[in-house]
């Protein structure tokens, strides 16, 4: 019985993939040449052009316009004249977002999510699942199905100034780990992802809107870093990868642009890397690709793009690419495959059935914009991301009694959701509020200096002004000035002065005096999520983000919070689960009594041939000649993190001290480190010199 009921569902899957394939192919057949021309294009709308511009994007959906992307807009106008263009079309065009951090980075209804560098301050990777399948709900509800989203590019570069917090961070696991969970999320929740910006455009230090930016190294780096995360993503089941406009000799000696380089995009990524999703370029009308470049549409095509993003000029490409394949310098085959790689995306969306319609209901979008449930899974990530750099054993912020017990200091306070941050203050404390105009300068630094002498506790929070959240481009602050940070930092004599910075956390490489404050927390962007989690963190002395990048002298990874906690563990291990070491020879184990005893400078410079965790004398796991390996009774509360990312421990055994920056076991509130240097296991704390 049962084997029927298996032979009549294949029976029943065969017939649907079979009528999907007769779909795509129906349609196909229909299309004229220059409507499979137009089916490969890709056009950015917006209800502010003129209506000499709408009255041309309406020509090019009567001609077979494949797609439109959503640029910024008010939500209500821009739905309005997506369903207007729909009922033009005689074949349904793919909506897309440029929406990495939700369809708030073009509609400003919507409630942002953390930029990617956020999300990389956490250590799981299933919350950024979440925010994937958190942003694939909202775009579904508007019949947006494909986001050009995620990055994957791997900002390993400070001065990037087009990536930069648009990347999960800088380690090559993480940024390949996140991308995917975040696509997973999206795809599950019927939004396609896109992988960007493929070969790579972490290590750059040119803007591609405005300029080539070229990736200068050999291909064994290009293999090991640059082209990793989009492996992972492509056998995760990435439906695009986004080609940008970057030169990398390497790859293509001649330095033509990846988007229009057939070495990178059919040689490499479709032949070598066997990528068989749609392979679309970056919009085409960048300064990057243009400058040079005139004829770059049809240059893409013949390069092996699928679709043309944003030509500058959809109908030229049109006539430009029909008039190559009249003269017999194309092959309409190839056109058809591509094609057939567009209509089968929008079947898979459902948009090539009898009964889809493509309209958008535009009676209560505004109501649907506001979307509770996002709005809560932002402000726990808000609150799981804020990373503590120094004094986090002097959290929480104590509230004193007496009069001038604390006092609060908002430095550029310059919108509501800055004023979230005194909001949420009160919640926990009385204190007494001032404000520093940073345009007064040291000047209003000094007057406040006076009227705070007394105090005994006080809390400074830095406010960068919040990001154009829908720009394309870098975070953009308003820099924190030096010198005026410096003059507060010296405040610090004689009482305890906590800080914040609402801001990117390579500001700390300018502003090294941070560790000149009693603590000091990087809370990532001037968002009302974000200073409502920054108090959290002062309040209640939890703050669990870690660094995603290297920043102001400290590692990836890196949490004072986490640290300390390592250190008070390895002290005064558990009663349970106790660390051991030895030097010198197998048969010497440090007790529990003998890691009590030794003090901060010990446990910087301890070196251990032998360091691991035992539970009632059971070896939990234990490095031996360079390698990590488990032994019995590993407890199921025990988790281990390698690198930031927790590792299941099945995969322990083997696992090479080379490739691991740092590790510990968590248990509970309580954990013990170690960190591997040359194949010699080194006890120390985070921000120690290794040796």
């Amino acid at each position: 019985m049962n084997h029927k009921r298996n032979l009549i569902a294949m029976l029943m899957i065969g017939v649907a993939v079979s009528s999907a394939a007769q779909d795509v192919e129906s349609v196909l057949r229909s299309m004229s040449r220059r409507e499979k021309i137009a089916q490969i294009i890709v056009q950015a709308i917006d209800s502010k052009a003129s209506e000499d511009e709408k009255a041309a994007c309406d020509n090019l959906v009567r001609e077979g316009l494949g797609g439109v992307i959503v640029m910024d807009d008010r939500l209500q106008d821009n739905i309005e004249l997506i369903n207007h263009m729909q009922s033009l079309a005689k074949v349904p065009m793919l909506v897309t977002i440029d929406g990495e951090w939700g369809a708030s980075m073009r509609y400003s209804e919507y409630a942002y999510f953390p930029r990617a560098m956020q999300l990389g301050a956490l250590s799981d990777k299933d919350m950024v699942y979440e925010v994937g399948a958190a942003i694939g709900k909202e775009l579904k509800e508007l019949k947006i199905f494909v986001d050009f989203a995620p990055v994957v590019d791997i900002n390993n570069n400070p001065a990037n100034p087009v990536i930069n917090t648009r990347s999960f961070g800088q380690d090559r696991e993480k940024v390949a780990s996140f991308g995917s969970a975040m696509m997973r999320g999206m795809r599950d929740n019927g939004v396609y992802g896109s992988a960007k910006h493929f070969p790579g455009h972490g290590d750059t230090d040119v803007d591609s809107h405005k300029g080539l930016p070229v990736l200068n190294f050999d291909r064994r780096r290009l293999n090991e870093t640059e082209l990793y995360p989009f492996r992972k993503l492509i056998a995760d089941g990435v439906e695009m990868v986004m080609v940008g406009h970057l030169a990398v000799p390497a790859l293509d000696p001649t330095m033509t642009p990846a988007s229009i380089s057939r070495p990178i995009i059919t040689d490499l990524l479709r032949k070598e890397m066997g990528f068989n999703g749609i392979i679309i370029t970056d919009a085409l009308e960048m300064k990057g690709l243009t400058r040079d470049h005139s004829d770059a549409p049809v240059a893409a095509y013949k390069a092996g793009a699928d679709i043309l993003l944003m030509p500058l000029d959809a109908k030229q490409t049109i006539d430009n690419l029909d008039a190559a394949f009249e003269s017999g310098e194309l092959d309409e085959r190839d056109l058809d495959t591509k094609v057939r790689r567009v209509l089968g995306l929008k079947q898979r969306c459902s948009m090539l059935g009898k009964g889809y319609d493509p309209m958008v209901d535009t009676t209560t979008l505004a109501e649907k914009a506001v979307r509770p449930d996002s709005e809560r899974l932002i402000q726990k990530i808000s609150d799981m991301t804020m990373t503590v750099v120094c004094g986090s054993d002097k959290l929480p912020v104590k509230q004193r009694s007496g009069k001038k017990s604390l006092a609060y200091v908002s430095y550029n306070e310059s919108s509501d959701d800055c004023a979230a941050f005194d909001r949420e203050l009160s919640q926990f404390f009385t204190y007494d509020k001032f404000t520093i105009d940073p345009q007064r300068g040291v000047q209003g630094i000094d007057s406040v200096g006076k009227l705070i002498k007394g105090y005994k506790e006080v809390i400074v929070c830095f406010h960068c002004g919040q990001p154009v959240q829908r720009s394309g481009g870098a975070q953009k602050f308003a820099k924190v000035d030096h010198g005026q940070f410096e003059k507060i930092a010296s405040w610090n004599k004689g009482r305890r002065v906590h800080a914040v910075l609402m801001g990117n956390p390579y500001e700390l490489d300018k502003l090294p005096e941070y560790n000149w404050f009693t603590s000091f927390t990087v809370a990532y962007s001037d968002t009302r999520y974000n200073n409502v989690a920054a108090v959290r963190a002062l309040a209640t002395g939890k703050a669990d983000g870690v660094l995603p990048v290297d920043a102001g002298g400290l590692e990836y990874g890196y949490n004072h919070f986490i640290e300390m906690r390592e250190l008070h563990a390895i002290l005064h291990p558990s009663s349970d689960i106790s660390p051991y070491c030895n030097s010198f020879n197998r048969s010497q184990v440090r007790t529990r009594r003998d890691m009590a005893s030794m003090d901060d400078m010990d446990i910087r410079s301890y070196l251990a041939s032998t360091f691991g965790f035992q539970k009632n004398n059971n070896i939990l796991y234990s490095t031996r000649s360079g390698s990590l390996s488990s032994g019995v009774g590993v407890p199921d509360e025990v988790q281990l993190y390698a690198n930031g990312v927790k590792v299941d421990w099945s995969y322990v055994n083997g696992m090479k001290i080379k490739d691991i920056e740092n590790l510990y076991v968590l248990k509970g509130n309580e954990a013990a480190l170690y960190q591997a240097s040359g194949g010699v296991v080194i006890l120390q704390l985070k921000s120690a010199k290794k040796n």
